[in-house]
């Protein structure tokens, strides 16, 4: 099997295939290597690539077959994390200057359990500064371009993750997602993105142990190696005090049944602006959902200012908590304008004002429940424009059909789920005319990931994407 061919797989089968000795870890880690090498220059989805350490443990990860050991489900598979996610002895930048050269001594959840399944970290995937922004691009790394088209965003903040795996630098990557950030690149690079239910996969990286906004999650090329990820990650740890206990989740059995009958209410754009071309492809997609069997209705979700608010002040409160103490006098210039612009935000607010935020995220939940009380599913578009330029640093348009928007998350749809804890996944649906990726929500209700997995699973079987690349790719 030729490096190509390898780097088109996705996890699930690159692991069948190394327990049947089909493949080597160290076969298969050249390919991803090989591939990152000629590619990441001009993706830049990698802010470092652990060529020595990677190659050590894919040698490793060789004696545990040849010798007969028991083997993890991810053994030998290259996996993308996050550089905002610690892992020990790794450099952790958090894409600022205030962090560049920090090694953390200890790993998260996600990297331990990942290294456990027999997963192997081939690189650092980049982030806008402390992951701040639906774009990827920082003072310390720059930008990550889209694999699709290069003048393009791979969005954020988990952009990095999502341009290498459609880019095939690695068949799975690790996401964080706090208003979007697994869902909002996954839609731009066409690839799948699972924000799981709060507190499904365990994070413990935080000061905060309260902090309910971030989710980890899988950023894969299939359904089923979400699945898979899923099984891996999920369960509760001491170490996050919201982590939900272990309830028995099937997560390959999710991947299975059918879908005839489902009850899926269709909200267009939840009350705000959304781009016709996105809207064309996201209702495509409606139509798909119709032709497996789902019984699609019309329902208007109406997001009001203040919910919008919500996140915002939300987001501030916990930058301006967690980071503010790094902008000293001499870093401030080397720091992204929208971070400071979101301390000053933190401090302005009290903390009642911080309570009427989540009173206004409180009516935000209810109406959604609401739907999810009568319907299966929700679904909408993911972001409501076609993927923007590369060069944006946070702010994105300030206009989406011909309405004015905030243009920090203004024109996208993923941060309401992030308030009201709904599991979401991102799907791809189609393409714009200038041939760059759509994607399209599914929200499922409280705890049922696998339904949404479920769903996506027959979604993906009747119209694929895993057959269409980026030139890029080779």
């Amino acid at each position: 099997m030729n490096a190509n061919e390898i780097c088109l797989m996705d996890a699930t089968a690159l692991a069948e295939n190394i327990r049947d000795r089909k493949l080597s870890p160290v076969e298969v880690m050249d390919a991803f290597l090989e591939q990152t090498d000629r590619v990441n220059p001009a993706v830049n989805a990698y802010c470092a690539v652990l060529h020595e350490r990677a190659r050590e443990q894919a040698a490793e990860a060789e004696r545990a077959v040849t010798s007969g050991q028991e083997l993890g489900p991810l053994h030998g598979v290259p996996i993308g994390i996050k550089d905002i996610t610690p892992t020990r002895g790794i450099e952790m930048s958090l894409g600022s200057w205030t962090f560049k050269g920090h090694v953390p001594d200890y790993d998260a959840v996600i990297v331990e359990r990942s290294e456990r399944a027999g997963a192997i970290q081939i690189g650092r995937t980049n982030s806008p500064e402390f992951a701040h922004s639906p774009f990827t691009n920082n003072l310390v790394y720059g930008p990550t371009h889209n694999p699709w088209n290069l003048a393009h965003t791979s969005g954020g903040s988990s952009g990095g993750s999502a341009a290498a795996v459609a880019a095939a630098m690695t068949p799975i990557a690790e996401g964080t997602d706090g208003g979007g950030s697994i869902r909002i690149p996954s839609s731009c690079c066409g690839t799948f993105g699972l924000k799981p239910q709060f507190g499904r996969i365990p994070s413990g990286i935080l000061e905060t142990h309260w902090e309910s906004l971030l989710n980890f999650g899988p950023i894969t090329w299939s359904v089923r190696d979400a699945a898979l990820l899923m099984s891996v990650w999920s369960g509760p740890d001491a170490r996050d005090a919201l982590s939900l206990p272990e309830t028995g989740e099937d997560w390959f059995g999710a991947l299975g049944g059918a879908v005839k009958g489902a009850k899926v209410a269709y909200s267009p754009d939840l009350g705000w602006a959304v781009d016709p071309e996105v809207r064309a492809n996201v209702e495509n997609g409606v139509r798909t959902l119709g032709d497996i069997g789902c019984k699609v209705e019309e329902v208007q979700l109406n997001l009001t200012e203040d919910v919008y608010e919500a996140e915002l002040v939300k987001w501030a409160s916990l930058s301006t908590a967690l980071f503010e103490r790094y902008a000293t006098p001499e870093l401030r210039p080397k720091m992204t304008r929208q971070v400071l612009d979101f301390f000053k935000v933190g401090n302005e607010r009290s903390a009642a004002d911080y309570i009427r935020m989540d009173i206004a995220r409180s009516r935000w939940y209810n109406q959604v429940q609401s739907v999810l009380d009568r319907y299966d599913y929700i679904v909408c578009p993911t972001i409501a424009v076609p993927v923007p330029p590369v060069d944006h640093m946070s702010a994105g348009p300030d206009v989406v059909a011909g309405k004015h928007v905030d243009t920090w998350l203004g024109w996208v749809l993923t941060w309401p789920f992030n308030l009201s804890m709904h599991p979401t996944a991102n799907v791809p649906v189609g393409f714009t005319a200038g041939d760059l990726p759509v994607g399209m929500q599914i929200v499922g209700r409280r705890f049922r990931e696998t339904d949404v997995l479920r769903l996506a699973a027959r979604f993906e079987e009747a119209a694929p994407w895993g057959h269409r690349r980026p030139a890029i790719v080779g």
